[in-house]
């Protein structure tokens, strides 16, 4: 089902349970059907926007801090995957766009190292062991779910945390701008992908404009993804010794992922500067009369 609010949900109560409930039966089901990389890539996934769902209630849900940690340590438990992934694909990436005067091999070496890596990190065991015990821990959030309980209704349950992501993100952007280092695009990454998540949940109240928010969200997370591999693959990079094994490829490589990285700083600014020029007061205020008009028009047509 679409990760979306529906004028069928009466309440907010009931639409997120509803939605919670969709993205964990999703997750189980990857769990039991889908091959043992594909199906931690979805679980991790449907953490995520079950997160970004406790957020826009969090200032009315009282089981918020409770919940939202349960979801982040079944992400964290699935994490022993995702650096060596995250080398491996961004290392193509980079191969992808090789300048003529750059020794392919040998980066290509350095390829195989970081694929045998991957191949150990997600065999055996332990990776089996670590995915039924994300079906256990959601299974039993899944129960919990009937008890979930909201302190306010209708717009005043969501729109304190949609402007609350949205002056993080505003924070962070500021940070980032001042001091454009790993650490502070990775906030921003963060707050900007939690509002994305929001305005999917939000597309119903006018999809004509909400859609092409969410596709523009969509594509900046896309970018501050890959931002983010490449910090991660430039700090691996910098750990091989000079002398051994890989180290001029390393560095090489560690070259050119810090030059797609600052390209990609000034390539997303402009993006993130529109989709936060709207102050997020006055924003909240907008989606909020936008929400009046959608529940009513609901009402009517029930």
């Amino acid at each position: 089902m679409a990760y979306r609010f529906r004028n069928s949900d009466r309440t907010v109560k009931l639409g997120l349970h509803r939605i919670a409930r969709e993205q964990i039966d999703g997750a189980l089901s990857a769990i039991a059907g889908r091959p043992r990389d594909k199906a931690i890539h979805e679980v991790r996934k449907a953490c995520k926007k079950l997160r970004a769902l406790l957020r826009i209630v969090r200032s009315g849900f009282p089981d918020y801090t409770y919940e939202n940690a349960a979801f982040r340590d079944i992400a964290r438990l699935l994490a022993f995957t995702r650096d060596a992934r995250v080398l491996l694909d961004t290392c193509d990436v980079l191969l992808a766009s090789v300048p003529e005067d750059v020794d392919r091999a040998s980066i290509l070496g350095l390829r195989e190292q970081f694929a045998d890596e991957m191949a150990q990190v997600a065999m055996g065991e332990a990776a089996e062991a670590r995915l039924e015990q994300a079906r256990a821990l959601l299974a039993m959030v899944r129960e919990r779910i009937p008890g979930w309980t909201l302190d306010e209704e209708d717009w005043d349950a969501l729109g304190p945390g949609l402007g609350r992501v949205l002056r993080q993100a505003d924070k962070a952007w500021r940070a980032a701008a001042r001091e454009p280092d790993a650490m502070h695009f990775h906030e921003l990454r963060k707050r900007m992908k939690y509002h994305w998540y929001h305005t999917r949940l939000l597309v119903p109240v006018w999809p004509v404009m909400m859609q092409p928010r969410a596709a523009e969200l969509g594509r900046l997370a896309d970018l501050l993804g890959l931002h983010h591999d490449l910090c991660v693959l430039e700090e691996r990079l910098g750990g091989f010794v000079p002398g051994t094994r890989y180290d001029k490829s390393a560095a090489t490589l560690r070259g050119l992922a810090a030059d797609r990285r600052k390209q990609m700083e000034r390539d997303t600014a402009p993006l993130v500067g529109r989709l936060l020029a709207q102050e997020a007061d006055a924003l909240v205020d907008h989606w909020h009369r936008l929400w009046d008009i959608w529940r009513t028009q609901g009402r009517h047509s029930a």
